[in-house]
């Protein structure tokens, strides 16, 4: 008998360097992932990580509060199997939203992305993403690119 595919659905946490401001940027990450074959398959992404800096802290003289690097992404993705163990490497492109310091402007870029991680089969049901590791690339980004780099760990059901 062969399989239809498998697919996974997971959320956690997302941490990382926004590329903006000289602060740490934290948040909620949802995922979903569906492997066609046994070492092929597809990656879709949500993340917002928000500027960590409290109201009295200050970037180029102003307020960085409200701050945030919204991302939607999709792309192919390959995995590896060891025992429990699944290293992935994936291939995404998408959109990033970047909300600009006080609110100013909240604008869409075009983004890619680069990364791979570790997902560990806790249960028959049940993933663990040990890490995720991501280098964005926002091309649009003016006046220069915006390079985040995002760290980010969870734990997702998994549909077999």
């Amino acid at each position: 008998m062969v399989r239809a595919g498998e697919l996974q659905v997971g959320g956690g946490f997302s941490g990382g360097d926004g590329d903006y401001s000289p602060h740490r940027f934290y948040g909620p990450y949802f995922y979903a992932t569906f492997d066609f074959r046994d070492h092929i398959g597809i990656d879709a992404e949500f993340r917002q990580v928000n500027d960590t800096s409290a109201s009295t802290h200050t970037n180029g003289g102003n307020d960085s509060q409200g701050i945030y690097e919204r991302t939607y992404q999709i792309g192919p993705r390959y995995v590896w199997h060891y025992g429990r163990f699944n290293p992935y490497f994936k291939l995404l492109a998408g959109r990033g939203v970047f909300n600009y310091p006080n609110s100013v402007a909240n604008l869409a870029y075009d983004m890619w992305s680069a990364g791979g991680g570790v997902d560990m089969r806790a249960t028959r049901y049940l993933n663990i993403r040990l890490v995720d590791f991501e280098s964005q690339q926002w091309v649009t980004f003016s006046p220069n690119n915006l390079a985040p780099n995002i760290l980010s760990v969870g734990a997702a059901y998994r549909f077999h």
